[in-house]
């Protein structure tokens, strides 16, 4: 059983991975290759040019919701901005579309047509709310912030109109997974249960990604701005 409370540098990035299997994903938005031996978590992350103290504070935020705040003071904005973007690669272009094929295999089959239809269509739109809550933070928001590092950003816009319309994506993700638990009466057995499954994992990755945005990056774009101001 896995006791720690925090990972540092000084920790193997083998440990850390097979100790938290959901690191992988970490791993692949840091764009972070696996074979890394019993190198640690710092000399991989300076191997791969990604700043440490960004790279600790996204790991730890993920495990166990909480961040050394100050850390915080050191993070940079641009290497989250990249995990994010990548995240977002990655929902978009393979997570999402293959949860919609797995989902319209296994409740297909003539005796639940309706079903499946009604089903289908209730995940493109939630899919459609997701691009298009990503694609906002594509252009205006990672730009924004790209533009505030190197001191010229936009003066109409600031992180609080993020702030106030940043929603939970993963919350009708979880409704669909709630309606195949409760009412679907169609057949079942392990294809549709690992089916269901990658709506609970996929459901949980997005609550991350929105608990990163809102407690790691939003704070850290609000410090720059009243540096920036002074």
């Amino acid at each position: 059983m896995n006791t720690k409370t925090r990972y540092t540098e000084d920790d193997k990035m083998c440990s850390l991975v097979c100790e938290n299997h959901y690191m992988l994903f970490l791993l692949s938005r840091f764009g972070i290759p696996v074979g890394f031996g019993e190198a640690s978590v710092g000399e991989v992350c300076r191997k791969c040019k990604i700043d440490v103290p960004t790279f600790l504070a996204v790991v730890n935020l993920s495990l166990y919701g909480h961040i050394d705040h100050c850390a915080g003071k050191r993070l940079k904005p641009e290497e989250i901005v990249r995990y994010l973007h990548n995240s977002h690669e990655y929902f978009l272009n393979y997570r999402l579309p293959a949860l919609r094929s797995k989902l319209a295999e296994v409740i297909g089959g003539k005796e639940q047509r309706d079903v499946a239809v009604v089903v289908l269509r209730f995940f493109d739109e939630y899919a459609h709310e997701v691009k298009k809550h990503m694609d906002y933070e594509e252009k205006k928001v990672f730009p924004y912030i790209r533009a505030l590092v190197r001191g010229k950003a936009d003066p109409g816009y600031h992180i609080e109109i993020f702030r106030k319309q940043h929603n939970q994506i993963e919350s009708r993700l979880n409704e669909l997974r709630d309606i195949l638990l409760k009412y679907y009466a169609g057949k079942t057995g392990h294809e549709f249960n690992a089916a269901l499954f990658d709506i609970f994992t996929c459901a949980e990755d997005l609550r991350q990604h929105n608990t990163l945005e809102d407690v790691l990056l939003i704070p850290l774009i609000e410090r720059i701005e009243k540096e920036s101001a002074r």
